[in-house]
């Protein structure tokens, strides 16, 4: 009777002691929550005591488990202990995380000469009168040197806080106690959310400081690419730029359209074999810089680019230097499409240039009418058909460096994203970053990972800006045929959906597939010579066959009538380290 007594009045005390426990675990998660939020919001001391709080929230529930601890040694008790140590544990590492956090934040905003009563004052609707563009010189390099010193002590934190998910991962899957699961599940999100934002810190505090110029003038190539006429290196190079910077701020940036520059340089004598499909299918005898990105490998792309920028600006004499940006040296590329500057419209607003409205929705379209069109109606010469492009960078320049420091964020979330999905693409000279861009996968390279390959790259040639009318099927068999053979084939149909407009006519693509190293082509069926103006047969063209970036590649020219449809179908022999993954069971496309 007194061991049942003491029994219920255990199981009475353990039951308050559990909801306590509860209270404390939820309220220490929420702290964490908006310790994180207040730090990316840079409110300094709010986050420090948030963190404060949750430490002591976490602290107190750690205290309350030691009651039942007693009876660790009955099986679901002693399941919630443990689980309830390894939340606890996770939880510091979190907390001496974002305490880590705090301090470069800390540093980096004292640097700044911007006070946390300023930054509150914004968020509550103050209009912003200090921008990055009110900084000094010398507080932009402090603040870079800084950040590039933090570079170790954010991939230490970035490991801590993968050793945290590890933890509430066995926590999430194990407990049976339904407040620890639930605060786990929540921390766990929050975590992969931080470390994320971690990652991004790390890669920028690791290749800012050398792509800005600390240790002297940096000289980047803008490549202005427009995807809406696509190019093995992301796009046409309709226009282009010179953007100089050093100590963290731009000390030049000039834009030119791309013609100015290649023309130029032709009248000058250039001399320059262009590739064999460049010169069948484009009718130019002479590779110019606006077609230089022609592998799909963006490093390799950019190498060409930069070989043949500074080849022919070294032919422009010194009045026209003035006149047209040039460089005698190129430390980095940047690629980008207007699809990019169209998700930063997105946060800027809407601009007006020269009469024009540009908008987040308009800006493709417009753009290449105002450059195409517009410049004849409005009586302005070819050679200042993209002045307008130039008058809109400056102006998306200046509302950037305009922007409240607080605002950065969106900024930095939108570069992310589309380093991530392409619209951006990055290359440095510098041996070191550029490995740091593959890694992370910055810089739009070519490196297969599994024993089969397969990638299609079209070409376009001299089809203006028809592209986002021709919609792409891509169809890859494999198999045995009758004879035994392990072979493939890949299909590629084309359905042109668009009219004949300033814009767009028959669609001309150059082709090429690659494939692993050793595929050997047996066929193929819808190439052609020509398009059907030159080629009113559809005589079958020449295969291109040949290497590339270790892969086996094969080239072949196709057009498309507006509202017609076409295929190329390639048939080849698989290689033989495809045959053999195939044969060991570990296959992978």
């Amino acid at each position: 009777f007194v061991v049942l007594i003491l029994g219920v009045l255990y199981s009475v005390v353990a039951l308050v002691v559990a909801f306590q426990i509860s209270a404390d675990l939820y309220d220490g998660r929420d702290k964490l929550v908006e310790a994180r939020d207040l730090v990316l919001n840079l409110e300094m001391e709010e986050a420090q005591n948030a963190i404060v709080s949750a430490q002591a929230s976490f602290d107190s529930a750690d205290k309350k488990l030691n009651i039942i601890r007693s009876a660790a040694f009955l099986p679901v008790v002693g399941s919630i202990i443990d689980q309830g140590d390894a939340l606890f544990l996770s939880a510091i590492e979190i907390i001496d995380s974002f305490s880590d956090l705090l301090d470069l934040s800390r540093d980096l905003l004292q640097l700044s000469g911007i006070s946390e009563e300023y930054l509150s004052q914004v968020d509550q609707g103050l209009e912003p009168s200090v921008s990055f563009d009110d900084l000094t010189a010398d507080t932009k390099r402090s603040i870079l040197e800084r950040f590039e010193a933090s570079a170790d002590d954010l991939e230490l934190l970035i490991q801590r806080l993968k050793i945290a998910e590890d933890e509430l991962l066995l926590v999430r899957s194990d407990s049976f106690l339904a407040p620890v699961v639930s605060t786990a599940d929540s921390l766990y999100t929050d975590i992969v959310q931080s470390r994320e934002y971690l990652e991004i810190l790390a890669i920028a505090a690791n290749v800012l400081p050398e792509l800005t110029g600390i240790d002297g003038e940096k000289t980047h190539l803008l490549l202005f690419l427009n995807n809406n006429e696509l190019r093995p290196g992301g796009g046409f190079i309709g226009s282009y730029g010179v953007l100089r910077l050093e100590d963290g701020d731009i000390s030049e940036l000039e834009t030119a359209d791309v013609y100015t520059l290649d023309d130029a340089a032709q009248s000058a004598g250039l001399v320059n074999d262009p590739p064999d499909p460049l010169e069948r299918y484009n009718a130019t005898s002479t590779w110019f810089f606006r077609d230089s990105n022609w592998s799909p490998d963006f490093a390799t792309s950019s190498v060409w680019s930069i070989e043949q920028f500074l080849k022919e600006t070294a032919l422009l004499s010194t009045e026209q230097r003035n006149a047209i940006p040039s460089a005698s040296r190129i430390d980095g590329v940047i690629g980008m499409t207007p699809t990019f500057v169209s998700d930063l419209l997105d946060i800027l607003g809407d601009i007006e240039v020269s009469g024009q409205t540009f908008t987040s929705e308009n800006i493709a379209d417009l753009l290449e009418y105002q450059v195409q069109v517009g410049f004849a109606y409005e009586g302005l010469p070819p050679e200042q058909r993209k002045e307008i492009l130039a008058d809109l960078i400056n102006e998306v320049k200046a509302r950037l460096f305009s922007l409240p420091l607080s605002s950065w964020g969106e900024v930095i979330n939108a570069i992310t994203d589309n380093l991530l999905n392409k619209q951006i693409a990055l290359y440095s000279s510098d041996q070191t970053v550029e490995e740091i861009f593959t890694r992370v996968g910055w810089g739009g390279r070519i490196l297969p990972e599994t024993p089969d390959v397969q990638m299609v790259v079209d070409a376009n040639l001299a089809s203006l800006k028809s592209d986002p009318v021709v919609d792409r099927t891509i169809t890859y068999q494999l198999g045995k045929n009758q004879q035994g053979d392990w072979v493939g084939r890949t299909t590629v149909r084309y359905e042109h959906t668009g009219t004949f407009d300033w814009k767009t006519t028959r669609y001309r693509t150059y082709t090429r597939l690659y494939t692993p190293s050793g595929t050997k082509l047996v066929a193929i069926r819808g190439s052609m010579l020509n398009d059907i103006t030159q080629n009113p047969t559809r005589a079958q063209s020449p295969i291109d066959e040949g290497e590339e970036l270790g892969l086996a590649v094969f080239g072949a020219f196709i057009s498309i009538e507006p509202g017609e449809t076409g295929e190329l179908i390639f048939e080849y022999l698989l290689s033989g380290s495809v045959i053999e993954s195939i044969m060991e069971d570990r296959y992978g496309l």
